[in-house]
């Protein structure tokens, strides 16, 4: 009878959480990444190219590029932007899912785009609904 008990509890155990409801197997992790929440703030480390924005659910992080490659705001590119030494800025989430490159703008300088396409990287993904789901909505499965 215990069995029984504890295999109802098992199946019947989901997780609800602010009117949606998630169920995941314990080889997965879920996460939930909602493009109308808007972050609290941003990091960026100009340098190293890596900017982190923290949600109410938890941080977001990824990396930036400047390049050549041209682009339209906010659409993912299918291919990887590994050029660099250019004035189009791209942005990339690492962290907790891996995204395509998302186009952020393009700059004046190839360094004034180093200076700041990680700030802005950050920054877009904190403050815009449209650019967050360029980044949210390119995760591959």
């Amino acid at each position: 009878m215990n069995k029984y008990i504890l295999l109802l509890a098992g199946i019947f155990f989901c997780g609800a959480a602010n009117a949606s409801v998630m169920c995941s197997s314990s080889d997965y992790v879920t996460v939930v990444l909602d493009p109308y929440v808007q972050g609290t703030t941003y990091t960026y480390n100009a340098a190293a190219m890596t900017w982190t924005t923290v949600f109410p659910y938890g941080n977001v992080s990824g990396v930036a590029v400047c390049n050549d490659t041209s682009g339209s705001w906010g659409v993912a590119s299918n291919a990887e932007q590994y050029e660099t030494g250019g004035v189009q800025c791209w942005c990339k989430m690492t962290h907790p899912a891996v995204s395509r490159w998302v186009f952020r703008a393009s700059h004046s300088s190839a360094s004034d785009c180093a200076d700041s396409c990680a700030a802005r990287c950050g920054g877009y993904v904190q403050f815009y609904s449209a650019f967050r789901s360029g980044v949210f909505g390119s995760v591959a499965p």
